[in-house]
């Protein structure tokens, strides 16, 4: 326990001695708004059901990413925020460290061996390079524990286990991951099959049943609503291209062994944007999901030592397939096999991304190192194949590091062909990586045959391979991880002081972003991954602007509206037309685009940042988020669509109404006023006074779960303009409410708190109350 606190100190000992945050990718641009709006919503002793910071309104917790139900969001109850999200990140660490060494000695591998196995996965690239998006590595770093926990119930079931595999299991999808959930519980079946302690196969059947059972009941709260929300809605891939993003391409296998070759440790602290587009095309992102791969040259010796040694039994590989088949699915568009399962497999389809499979192939090597180690350097093992692996590793590591020092094989004969134009410096730098990365792979592999020749002295063999492996994982991940000052996340930028500036203290303000892949600016004495988060910061992109408590009418989420994405198709026409109808009040533009719209911009003012060339568009003629209008009926989504698409939009007066039967027709003059009263995000509570029949449109997505009365009489709520809301009101004086409960959260707590409270109960019962004696004789 003290040396892995120890390795763990040491590895984040540029994290635990400054203020700096993680600050990368979604750590950015969702996590920490997520746990903000969180926070702010459950301190005000309300429920965060809807989310309005993105997409004009969507679901937060139908939306899995979001962890609504994660026990680590309470933090942000007691601590202050950054603080809070800093540890949040930080204790997935020593939760993956003990999870993965519990795992391996449940095989009896040595505990040194243990402590290897669960380094190699504790700091290998995935999980130090997924602090950009903690979501997914709170999922990663648990799974390993509930593994350990599910095998020990598969081996012995009892009402205690089941409990115990089944919370953490659940644990694993209130971590907000939907796929390693999925992949979890496959993983157990596998364990159920191949675990040669799990009993006769009918207890190993009905075990992996009721535990798959209890994990599923036990995170209802969070799968439900998601369910819903996959029903109603079109949330993760809707094409095989799109799942396929992200895939990991076939060269980046090699830094399984070399290490973060591609990478620039130094300046973007990652994959540049350069080397993706033209080396490791990441499906049209600018980045890829993770900036390394690398488990270890130490560990891959082992891991492929224990295989050699164990070719004559079959569970080796079985194990060995498994291992491939993840490989296979990282690849993603490099092979059809993740075609053939997002085809085959239905309740795959929402997924996306290959490349965050990573982890569990991640896993499966640090599992197989660990087995290595107990069938090679325990007594009576087969050492001399640690000693035939290693030379046969470091042989070709040694060969490309000669060939690209001597004559740049590699840089000239290879990179050069798959990119002729590559700038010098970005030839020099990969050049230099790769010939780096090839003389560690090869000292590192010389060194585990070498301390073969220890095998006498267990303890410190042990312990050099242990140092061995942590200090190749600490060379190559530590300058991986990014911090920033969080400042960063409490100062307003500038564009957000002018907003508040131009608008009433607590007044809903919507916004949007044009801005796609702008580069950071070039500040002085601004680290690069610094420019770059203020910079998104600036331009008001989603989720990011729910920090300074701005709405927007830009989605990142996957659980935006199909309506609200579908008016995107012209893009020039939605942010300079619709989005001001549909009630975004400000938009920012890079200042070039901006003045090339001209005269197509309604602007009331304008407000220019020359630092990092952005301008602030203040709508003119931006629609009330709440107002009164002249309902005009069409026959469904597609007439709807054709008149907010066409280039002369109705008068701001009209709402083009979806109706299921005809409405009164309201005639010209004044349509009235109304009053909003103060309320929740989640109930709307509105006072109409109509001279005429209209509507009273709602600038909001039009989702389902949200339901109206008028006077206290349930009313149809009408999908208007295509992607907001409209309620028809009579002529008159009346009362409005709209109310919204995502579909899916009441049944899914109350299964939850029934299985919960059931198997807390049943525990309570077997411990405290008497056992019937048998009767005697």
């Amino acid at each position: 326990m003290a040396v892995a606190a120890l390795l763990w100190g040491l590895f984040f000992f540029r994290a635990l001695s400054t203020s700096g945050v993680f600050m990368a990718g979604d750590t950015l641009r969702a996590f920490y708004p997520m746990r903000a709006y969180w926070a702010s919503r459950v301190s005000a002793l309300e429920f965060p059901d809807w989310l309005p910071y993105d997409g004009l309104g969507q679901s937060f917790p139908g939306i899995f990413i979001t962890g609504t139900f994660h026990p680590f969001l309470w933090l942000h109850l007691v601590l202050p925020f950054a603080l809070a999200a800093k540890l949040t990140l930080l204790a997935c660490f020593p939760l993956a460290l003990g999870g993965t060494y519990a795992l391996v000695r449940a095989w009896d591998v040595p505990r040194a061996g243990a402590l290897f196995a669960a380094v190699t996965f504790t700091f290998s690239g995935y999980l130090v390079c997924i602090t950009n998006n903690p979501t997914y590595l709170q999922a990663a770093s648990t799974l390993p524990l509930a593994l350990w926990l599910a095998l020990r119930f598969l081996r012995e079931p009892g009402l205690t286990r089941l409990t115990l595999a089944g919370m953490v299991l659940a644990l694993v999808a209130f971590a907000g991951d939907a796929q390693a959930f999925v992949m979890a519980n496959a993983c157990i079946v596998c364990l159920a099959a191949l675990d040669p302690r799990a009993g006769p196969w009918r207890r190993r059947v009905g075990a992996c049943v009721l535990l798959i059972l209890a994990g599923g009941l036990l995170a209802a709260p969070q799968l439900l609503p998601a369910a819903a929300l996959t029903a109603g809605s079109e949330p993760g891939a809707r094409s095989l291209v799109e799942a396929q993003r992200f895939s990991l391409h076939p060269l980046r296998l090699w830094e399984l062994v070399l290490g973060p070759f591609l990478a620039d440790a130094q300046g973007t602290q990652g994959i540049p944007v350069a080397v993706v587009r033209h080396l490791v095309p990441s499906g049209g992102f600018n980045r890829t999901w993770v900036d390394s791969v690398y488990v270890g040259t130490p560990a891959c010796v082992l891991a492929l030592a224990g295989l050699a040694a164990s070719v004559r039994q079959w569970r080796a590989w079985v194990f060995a397939a498994l291992v491939l088949l993840l490989a296979a699915l990282c690849l993603g568009d490099a092979l059809p096999v993740y075609g053939w399962v997002y085809q085959l497999v239905p309740f795959w389809r929402p997924f996306r991304y290959p490349e965050k499979l990573v982890p569990l192939l991640s896993l499966g090597l640090a599992v197989a190192a660990g087995l290595g180690w107990k069938r090679c350097l325990t007594p009576g093992g087969s050492a001399r194949a640690v000693v035939w692996v290693g030379l046969l590793v470091a042989l070709p590591c040694a060969g490309l590091a000669l060939v690209d020092a001597t004559g740049q094989g590699w840089s000239q004969h290879w990179l050069r062909v798959r990119w002729p134009d590559v700038p010098g410096p970005v030839l020099q730098g990969l050049s230099g990586n790769v010939l780096a990365s090839a003389v560690a792979g090869a000292v590192l592999a010389s060194a585990c045959a070498a301390l073969i020749f220890l095998r006498e002295r267990p303890s410190l063999q042990g312990a050099l391979l242990v140092a061995l492996q942590w200090g190749a994982l600490a060379w190559a991940h530590e300058p991986l991880y990014q911090l920033s000052p969080e400042e960063l996340l409490t100062t307003p930028p500038a564009f957000v002081e002018r907003i508040r500036a131009l608008t009433a203290p607590g007044e809903r303000v919507r916004v949007a972003s044009s801005l796609r892949d702008l580069p950071p600016p070039r500040l002085a004495g601004v680290r690069y991954n610094d420019a770059l988060n203020l910079l998104q910061l600036s331009v008001l992109a989603p989720d990011m602007v729910a920090l300074w408590g701005l709405e927007s009418a830009n989605e990142y989420l996957p659980g935006v509206s199909p309506r609200v994405r579908q008016l995107k198709a012209d893009r020039v026409h939605w942010f300079t037309r619709l989005a001001p109808r549909l009630g975004t009040r400000f938009v920012a533009f890079a200042t070039a685009e901006q003045r090339e719209l001209g005269a197509r911009l309604s602007a009331r003012s304008t407000f220019v940042d020359p630092v990092l060339g952005l301008t602030l568009v203040e709508y003119a003629d931006a629609a009330p988020r709440i107002h009164l209008a002249r309902p005009e009926c069409v026959e469904g989504r597609a007439e709807a669509a054709r008149r907010m698409l066409s280039p002369q939009l109705p008068p701001s007066d009209v709402a083009i109404v979806e109706c299921q039967a005809a409405l009164p027709a309201t005639p010209e003059g004044p349509l009235g006023r109304i009053d909003v009263a103060p309320g929740t995000l989640e109930h709307l509570t509105v006072e109409v006074e109509a001279l005429a029949p209209a509507v009273l449109v709602v600038n909001d997505a039009y989702q389902p779960g949200w339901r109206a009365s008028v006077d206290g009489q349930d009313v149809l709520i009408l999908p208007a303009n295509v992607a907001v809301r409209a309620v028809p009101v009579p002529a008159g004086r009346h009362l409005v409410e709209l109310r919204y409960r995502t579909p899916g959260l009441t049944a899914g707590l109350l299964v939850g708190a029934l299985s919960w409270l059931g198997l807390a109960l049943a525990c309570l019962g077997k411990r405290f109350l008497p056992r019937r004696r048998a009767p005697t004789a």
